[in-house]
């Protein structure tokens, strides 16, 4: 069986694979790699603006900590956040790009700082998906049936 890191790994895929809520795990090191991954879908909803969404809906932080807890970060969830990223383009032509430059810079810098690189990986995969996204589809702004929905989070009590 691995250990350390690549153990908490293995128990993180292996959770989500049998679709259970990712704060279940029992191991101290499943613990923190969930949490880890947790903070970093907060830090992404933050930047990408989408907690400021949640709470103009009113949605309570326990709400919204309760129903991403029950997602790992993945292609569905980061092609949500694409869509997001299309539709400020919409709005403000050139944000796309201006963040994927800063996004990319940041990378850079955290990676000479020795700091964490996850949160700055994903910010550059979901802007790349989204520029993708724009000159590959003509019409992204209708969403799938498998995407993550605001309403959906506000709505399911």
């Amino acid at each position: 069986m691995p250990s350390g890191f690549q153990g908490a790994r293995a128990a993180a895929s292996a959770q989500r694979k049998h679709d259970r809520p990712l704060l279940t795990f029992t191991s101290w090191e499943g613990r923190a790699a969930c949490f880890k991954e947790l903070m970093t879908i907060f830090q992404l909803l933050h930047w990408n603006g989408s907690l400021k969404a949640l709470r103009e809906t009113k949605c309570s932080r326990q709400e919204v900590i309760s129903y991403y807890s029950q997602y790992s970060l993945d292609e569905k969830m980061r092609s949500h956040m694409a869509l997001d990223w299309i539709m400020k383009e919409r709005e403000s032509p050139g944000i796309l790009s201006q963040e994927l430059r800063m996004a990319l810079r940041q990378l850079e810098e955290a990676r000479k700082a020795g700091q964490e690189l996850r949160f700055y990986k994903e910010k550059k995969e979901i802007l790349s998906l989204a520029l993708t996204q724009i000159y590959s589809d003509p019409d992204p702004s209708s969403p799938s049936d498998d995407q993550l929905s605001l309403a959906a989070l506000c709505g399911y009590h």
